[in-house]
């Protein structure tokens, strides 16, 4: 756990409203209120996201390609198997969404909060994050892997099955959060805070009986 919390979007408070979009490759849309729109199977490709809020919005099967997102709040949306492999957020928030499925594999997460989503089978790995906060989510077997990060809360999330595997989680608080059951590198986990029924699901795992 730290007290450097991700900063929240900077969004101008007169956005344009707009519930359709013609979607071009290297398009900036910035300054958007967008609501209750569905995209379906399509690739968005090197398209700069700015200063816009996503409400309603259902993303499905979407390969967002080499996007950048600045400032962007997503409420109650769906991002559902979605491919964001590579992309970069910066003051991003992500607020009851469903994110199942979607791959975030090296990306750069900046100033990002994902709070109250559903996000089961969900892909970190090898990302870069800095100032990202994870909250009350839903996280089942989810993928941490080799992760580079800074600044990391976690609390409030199901992490059950979760695979940490060579991600170091030193100076990371986990005890604010629930599994029976998750993947470590045991050396990594030195110096994370666990509670006593993590430690006992570690121990067992390990096959240490305790008296």
């Amino acid at each position: 756990m730290t007290d450097k919390k991700a900063q929240a979007p900077r969004l101008n408070p007169a956005l344009q409203a707009v519930s359709t979009i013609d979607w071009q490759p290297e398009e900036t849309y910035e300054g958007l209120a967008v609501t209750d729109m569905t995209v379906d199977e399509t690739t968005l490709s090197y398209n700069y996201f700015k200063g816009s809020h996503f409400k309603n919005v259902q993303f499905n099967q979407v390969d967002f390609n080499n996007c950048d997102f600045q400032d962007v709040l997503f409420e109650n949306c769906g991002l559902l198997n979605c491919t964001l492999i590579g992309n970069s957020f910066g003051r991003v928030q992500f607020e009851n969404c469903q994110l199942v499925g979607s791959n975030f594999a090296e990306s750069g997460l900046s100033d990002t909060a994902i709070i109250g989503c559903q996000a089961d089978y969900t892909s970190f790995d090898q990302t870069r994050l800095r100032h990202v906060d994870l909250l009350d989510n839903r996280l089942r077997e989810s993928s941490f892997r080799m992760v580079d990060w800074q600044w990391l809360t976690l609390a409030g999330n199901d992490l059950n099955r979760v695979d940490f595997s060579r991600t170091s989680l030193k100076k990371i608080d986990l005890s604010q959060n629930q599994f029976d059951a998750a993947t470590f590198t045991l050396d990594l986990l030195q110096g994370a805070t666990l509670s006593t029924a993590q430690t006992m699901v570690i121990m067992s795992a390990l096959r240490i009986n305790v008296r």
